[in-house]
């Protein structure tokens, strides 16, 4: 799955009433070896695989976590793209927990997309 061409992107907005710091640690808290980049009113991370997801994939241990994941990948794939949300603010106590809309995260959820790749690979990826 490494060769294949694959784009992960990773977007949180910073709300004017957030402390910018405490975004960071949330986002470093779920992908911790990634690089932040601060624009305007957001973080973003790029990554060319899936090694920055290894401690969602960790976190997510249960086989009901894992298939509302795959439902929310599933829902939301089109032409080897898709997208899942995670709780900001369950993100900043070191927990992954997963949103189906954006409105399920007050603060505004970590979006992350992933994009070049089938969604069977990405499953499975999910499943190891």
């Amino acid at each position: 799955m490494e060769h294949e061409s694959i784009e992960v992107i990773v977007i949180t907005p910073i709300n004017l009433t957030e402390d910018v710091q405490k975004v960071v640690i949330a986002v470093k808290n779920v992908l911790p070896d990634s690089e932040l980049v601060i624009r305007k009113n957001n973080l973003y991370i790029k990554m060319n695989n899936f090694n920055g997801l290894r401690k969602i994939k960790d976190k997510i241990r249960s086989k009901k976590t894992l298939a509302v994941l795959q439902r929310i990948l599933y829902n939301n794939y089109n032409m080897q793209s898709t997208w899942f949300l995670l709780n900001k603010q369950a993100a900043f106590s070191d927990v992954v927990v997963l949103v189906e809309n954006e409105n399920e995260s007050p603060l505004g959820p970590i979006k992350i997309t992933v994009n070049g790749c089938e969604l069977e690979r990405i499953n499975e990826w999910f499943e190891k």
